[in-house]
């Protein structure tokens, strides 16, 4: 028996050594990023602005792909089932921290390694520009007057826009008859060939086709004003109401790796991420898209990113859109 267990010692020590020197040696071949959201998107956007300026530092290219659909839990899937060795990164929002409560997939981010939490963003309310709804106001009216018939564009179940219409359920009791997409690109097409009554898109993604007058935008889901679109009402301000779910509103980008990626692995990606993220040219781009970099690894991103799941999860569940219980998975309830 003792010979046995020294041998297993043997063997786990040089797995462990070779693990060591893989490490120190990545990456040494290019890496596969898996953008769990479609093109054209926030989470497409900001993961293609700073991965080239982040192969700089690993010195090896990223081959990015778009791998879409089930509110980006077909390619969380996808990187969990990879090997936990650095050649497999996604970039995903914040959604897995709902799947569960949601029934969407048994995955959260439990299961991955935040690499860098990038930006924080809010939704705003859009509408096409030559839509009989003028406001936040109409809106609301016309939704309570003819429950279920608007179409309200969604990116599935889970994804902001979704919440978004979930939130108006909650607080001004209004339905709608949500349509799927994936991801904000393919929403503001169909936003734009009037295909939808009203969506929610991230502010960056949305940002540039209010400023032209391609839609028209009605509220952001926000308790401040944002910068980029500062002439557009912010959701408090339209309806006090609304101010105990907007402590978790909005939603987050960044990179993750399989949990049990070694972790200066984790630490080579996140210099090269956190090197990208000072880049001018995306700092530029983060307060003209109404973005705020955030910039957290390690125990500030878990924290941050269990926050989130914590607060949007109950609100989710007492509006009654969660199949499961947030308590079922450990996840505690906030004190409000």
């Amino acid at each position: 028996m003792r010979i046995i267990k020294w041998s297993k010692l043997v063997i786990a020590a040089g797995l462990m050594a070779a693990g060591v020197a893989g490490a120190a040696d990545y990456p040494e071949r290019p890496i596969n990023g898996v953008i769990a959201w479609g093109a054209g998107g926030g989470t497409d956007t900001v993961t293609r602005l700073l991965t080239p300026i982040a192969e700089k530092i690993l010195k090896q290219s990223v081959i990015l792909a778009n791998r879409t659909g089930a509110t980006g839990a077909i390619a969380a899937q996808a990187v969990h089932t990879s090997p936990a060795d650095g050649y497999t990164v996604m970039y995903h929002a914040e959604n897995p921290q709902l799947y569960q409560v949601l029934g969407l997939s048994p995955l959260s981010y439990d299961d991955f390694e935040p690499v860098l939490l990038s930006v924080q963003g809010s939704t705003v309310i859009v509408v096409p520009k030559d839509s009989p709804i003028k406001s936040y106001e109409d809106l609301i009216k016309v939704a309570k007057a003819e429950p279920g018939k608007l179409s309200i564009g969604t990116s599935g179940v889970g994804g902001q826009p979704w919440v978004t219409s979930m939130l108006l359920k909650k607080v001004e009791g209004v339905t709608f008859n949500p349509v799927a997409f994936q991801g904000d690109g393919p929403l503001i097409t169909a936003l734009l060939g009037k295909q939808l009554d009203v969506s929610g898109l991230a502010v960056g993604a949305a940002v540039q086709y209010v400023k032209n007058g391609d839609v028209r935008a009605l509220a952001v889901m926000s308790s401040k004003p944002n910068p980029a679109i500062p002439e557009v009402p912010y959701i408090t301000k339209l309806n006090p109401a609304f101010t105990e779910s907007m402590k978790a509103s909005g939603f987050f980008y960044g990179v993750f790796v399989k949990k049990g990626t070694p972790q200066p692995i984790i630490n080579k990606l996140t210099e090269a991420y956190k090197f990208a993220l000072n880049d001018t040219k995306f700092v530029n781009y983060a307060i003209n898209n109404g973005l705020d970099v955030i910039g957290l690894t390690g125990k500030e991103a878990r924290d941050f990113m269990n926050n989130w799941r914590a607060q949007m999860s109950w609100l989710i569940y007492d509006a009654g859109a969660g199949k499961e219980s947030p308590e079922k998975f450990g996840i505690p309830k906030p004190k409000m």
